[in-house]
Parts: C-alpha cells; structure tokens; sequence
C-alpha cells in the first residue's frame, strides 16, 4: 500500500466566485454614502465567517455550486490547495471586516476603510492570481506543515 495519499481537491471557481463578490461588496462600501457604508463591510464579513461555519450562509458558494456550475455559466475547477490556511485566513478577514464596519459605523472611517482594503487587496491576490498571503507567510514562518509526513 502506497503511503503517499492523494491531495484533496476543492472547488477553485466556488472560492473565486466568493471572493470576488466579497471584494465587490467591500468596493460598494468604499462607493458609498458613510451613513451605510458599514453594512456591506459588515455583510462581506459576516459571509466570510459565518459561512466557514455554517456553509449555507455562503451565498456566493451557494450560487456557484446551485445555479452557475449547474447551468454551465462557469466551469467546476477542483485543485489541490492548502485549504486549511485559506480557511484561517478567510475567518481572519471576514473578523477584520466585521471590526472594519463598526470603526466606519463609530465614525473612524479612515482606520476602518484602511483596515478593509488591507483585506480586499489580500483576496484580489487570491482570487486572481492564486497568491494566499497568509499561506506564503506560513510556509515562511514553518507552520506550513507539509501533507507528506
């Protein structure tokens, strides 16, 4: 029996999907006017969490997995990833998202809005070039544990 396992595959077009919607959102919170600026920072955030939680609550997922892949609008790519960092990472920015929208809502715009387009930068990366920032910093750091062992 061969000790080497095959790597887990995941559905890279349903984490596409997800984070380009999620940094939609956060560029409608940029756009718009600050008394409700916060609620699609808050909105982004509480799907990035939550929905790592509770998959359901991941409407974009949901989208992708239910109508786009199914009708054929966009094509099922699954990957190996290390999808466990992408998680950690996932709940670390939707929590930065969250905090974002209530410095915005306290009326410490600028801090929250740094803070949010942080995180928007972190997930353009991944989403279009496939560049997890915490991945690289853990496989930096050695707490990248490699499947291999």
């Amino acid at each position: 029996m061969d000790a080497r396992t095959e790597p887990e595959l995941f559905d890279a077009t349903a984490r596409k999907v997800h984070q380009w919607l999620m940094v939609a959102l956060v560029v409608i919170a940029f756009l718009g006017a600050a008394r409700w600026a916060p609620i699609p920072l808050l909105v982004a955030g509480v799907i990035m969490v939550g929905g790592r939680f509770f998959w359901p609550l991941d409407v974009a997922r949901q989208l992708t997995w239910r109508v786009l892949e199914p009708a054929h609008l966009l094509p099922r790519l699954d990957r190996a990833e290390d999808h466990q960092t992408r998680r950690i990472a996932r709940v670390l920015g939707g929590l930065v998202w969250i905090a974002a929208a209530i410095l915005v809502g306290a009326g410490l715009s600028t801090l929250g809005f740094v803070l949010a387009g942080l995180i928007a930068v972190m997930v353009v990366l991944d989403a279009s070039v496939d560049f997890c920032v915490l991945c690289f910093l853990s496989a930096q750091l050695g707490l990248h544990q490699s499947r291999a062992s």
